[in-house]
């Protein structure tokens, strides 16, 4: 198993020091300009590519060419290697996946560099690639011979696709190593691989088996880096993250404090501060170069106004919500890793508007002799946002109508109403990356101090804070019917990711 980890200082001037919670502060990146990291890699994930074709634009929904782009863009940043996360082939067909070869060729051809200088891919396979098929029906639409269908989905031979599209053999469990530095790629291809199935067929029980027997061959003094599909549980996000495992990844790897783990699925933004987390180990979410996932499940049972509940009833929740969901298409996030012998640095980007979509990430190493990444230490490093002081909660009577919606089965439905109420809108927080407003907390109190609470996302909360929407106004809406009788005064909170509250905006108090 695991070797201790032996402290080591830094050298010369490569980082400065300061007060942060025990740890030490890095220079920017900008002042390690001109130095070469040892290592640089990109990592993305749940591109889902849908759509290939010669009418595909930037914007388009699941099309091939934001892929590309961000391709290009590691290029031009002497990327070693790129990871990829997992959900590669949306629907889970050949054509998906071979776009997803075709548009790394164009970039890499035979895996290198003009001048010959090669570069690593580090990709596994996510339940999109597995069973993406089941999702929906556009697959049965597109063929419905059962017969010609099956010879294009990978589940029938993920083995044999990976080699046709990447040119390379496949292991369901993976090293490469990569300028010195070890990464292990563990793919969806069995099971269930959720937190609901902790037997054998979970996927990512392989490294329990592989660490057992190989672990003491990793090199304590250096970061190593493993790569899987879904969250290693209780880890980034924190423990009611949709989309984490079952747990076996994390018992593992808390042996292994060098260890930095790379995992998507759940589509959360990267300018979440939760997406990095350091307990026993490092784990790392990936976000999506598709669009942004809706944390549906960190508030239950209804989740965020202008996201989605999750559950079985879920559909019944949502359909009585007076705002619709927000539209996250517009945003596709990954990264740029750069290792160096003292820290690492993170580049966090988004690729429609390329823009940083937040300050530079930078982790000491070795890794265990800090951690200042751990939620705690991270949550006392960041400020509470905050209102522009001359800012103002603007109030207007007039329709609501709620969402309306049906089961997933058909079978049920509840209509869309229109009733009396208010529709209230709330300014952007001050833009601040170290007090950034992440949601907003929108209340009507009575005079007999009844409250009516409503959480929403914060309108751009997924941008830079340089981009339009990050400093758009975010709306929310209260039916007539919802609030306290007599008299109420509105109010709403600006929430930092971590929970901080800035000080509230109130209206005069109205009849309502």
């Amino acid at each position: 198993m695991a070797r201790a980890l032996t402290r080591r200082f830094f050298i010369g001037g490569a980082a400065s020091f300061g007060a942060f919670s025990g740890c030490r502060f890095f220079e920017s990146h900008d002042s390690r300009r001109g130095e070469t990291p040892s290592l640089r890699f990109g990592v993305v994930s749940d591109i889902h590519i849908t759509h290939v074709g010669a009418d595909e634009k930037m914007a388009d929904w699941g099309n091939n060419l934001t892929f590309r782009h961000t391709l290009e863009w590691f290029r031009d940043q002497g990327v070693d290697a790129v990871v990829i996360a997992g959900d590669m082939a949306d629907n889970g067909i050949d054509d998906h996946l071979l776009a997803v070869a075709d548009a790394w060729y164009a970039v890499f051809p035979e895996d290198r560099y003009p001048d010959g200088r090669p570069v690593e891919k580090v990709f596994v396979y996510g339940n999109h690639d597995w069973e993406g098929f089941r999702y929906g029906n556009s697959v049965i639409k597109r063929y419905p011979d059962e017969t010609e269908r099956l010879k294009h989905i990978l589940r029938r031979d993920m083995g044999g696709w990976w080699k046709r599209a990447f040119h390379e053999d496949y292991s369901p469990l993976y090293r490469k190593t990569i300028k010195g530095f070890d990464f292990i790629g563990c793919h969806w291809d069995r099971g269930c691989g959720m937190a609901a199935d902790s037997s054998g067929t979970d996927p990512h029980r392989r490294l329990e088996a592989y660490m057992e027997v190989r672990g003491g061959d990793f090199d304590p003094a250096r970061p190593f880096f493993y790569v899987q599909h879904p969250h290693p549980k209780d880890t980034c996000y924190g423990s009611w993250a949709w989309g984490h495992d079952c747990g076996s990844v994390t018992k593992c790897l808390s042996a292994f404090p060098n260890a930095i783990a790379f995992s998507g699925h759940s589509h959360y933004s990267l300018t979440d501060e939760r997406s990095i987390w350091q307990g026993e180990f490092t784990s790392v979410g990936t976000s999506s170069l598709r669009y942004t996932g809706m944390p549906y499940d960190a508030h239950p049972p209804a989740g965020y106004e202008n996201s989605s509940a999750c559950g079985k009833e879920a559909w019944r929740i949502n359909a009585g919500k007076l705002l619709h969901s927000f539209s996250p298409g517009d945003c596709r996030q990954g990264m740029l890793w750069s290792v160096y012998d003292d820290c690492i640095v993170v580049r966090r980007r988004e690729f429609l508007s390329d823009l940083d979509i937040g300050e530079n990430w930078v982790m000491p190493l070795p890794s265990a002799e800090s951690r200042p990444f751990a939620f705690a230490a991270r949550a006392r490093a960041f400020a509470a946002p905050s209102f522009p002081a001359d800012a103002s909660l603007e109030v207007k009577r007039g329709k609501v109508k709620s969402r309306g919606g049906k089961s997933r089965d058909g079978k049920e439905s509840v209509p869309a109403v229109e009733k009396e109420g208010f529709r209230l809108t709330a300014p952007a927080a001050v833009p601040d990356n170290r007090a950034r407003g992440f949601s907003l907390e929108f209340a009507a109190e009575g005079r007999d101090g009844a409250r009516r609470v409503k959480l929403v996302l914060a309108e751009g909360f997924n941008h830079a804070i340089a981009h339009p929407k990050a400093t758009a106004p975010t709306g929310c809406a209260f039916a007539k019917d919802e609030l306290p009788a007599g008299e109420v005064r509105f109010s709403v909170t600006p929430i930092s990711c971590f929970g901080k509250r800035g000080a509230p905006l109130f209206t005069d108090w109205i009849r309502s």
